[in-house]
């Protein structure tokens, strides 16, 4: 499902919003793809992770990341829910229950910062001249986070799909904003 959603919104939906455009209103096919790319690709991709993430950040590190269930436990497991101090067999178990609750944490502030990008994004593609630039933060971190799923070996294919997906839509809008720059804004 996760696969399906991700290319729906950075590839299906962008191309078939930047024809419509084209066929109906013209343009530079480099400008008008980049603000739809730019519109779903980053916009609305960004605003559903940021979701995800701060909905069930379980999601992120289990689903696209391949953490081990153990891992990302962002809930107390029995023996914390009974009051064990970390002494005995539950000291390790105390110690996931953090670590998987520290985690957590971290996925949710990694959400609020992929809906901020996203929603300025998606308003930016909006906004008369502002479509591009407005989205050039977020495809930037797309083309970065990409670039660092590229080094990792046995990616799922959730994470396979969202490293490629991520560097097409950083090609893209930085293609569209290069066009736009040449063309003089």
């Amino acid at each position: 499902m996760y696969a399906l959603l991700v290319i729906l919104q950075t590839v299906v939906l962008p191309l078939i919003f930047g024809g419509v455009h084209l066929g109906v209103a013209g343009g530079n096919p480099a400008i008008v793809f980049g603000i739809w790319f730019a519109f779903w690709g980053v916009g609305i991709r960004l605003i559903v992770a940021g979701i995800s993430q701060l909905t069930n950040p379980r999601r992120t590190t289990q689903t696209i990341l391949g953490a081990a269930h153990g891992d990302s436990e962002d809930a107390p497991d029995d023996d914390a829910e009974r009051g064990d101090t970390g002494t005995g067999t539950g000291a390790s178990t105390d110690t996931m229950t953090k670590t998987g609750a520290a985690t957590a944490q971290v996925v949710q502030e990694l959400g609020l910062a992929n809906l901020s990008l996203g929603v300025v994004a998606l308003v930016s593609s909006l906004v008369p001249g502002w479509g591009l630039i407005g989205a050039l933060p977020g495809a930037i971190y797309l083309g970065l986070a990409g670039l660092r799923h590229l080094a990792k070996r046995g990616k799922s294919l959730n994470e396979l799909v969202a490293t490629w997906t991520d560097l097409l839509v950083f090609l893209l809008v930085v293609g569209g904003v290069v066009a736009a720059g040449l063309r003089g804004w």
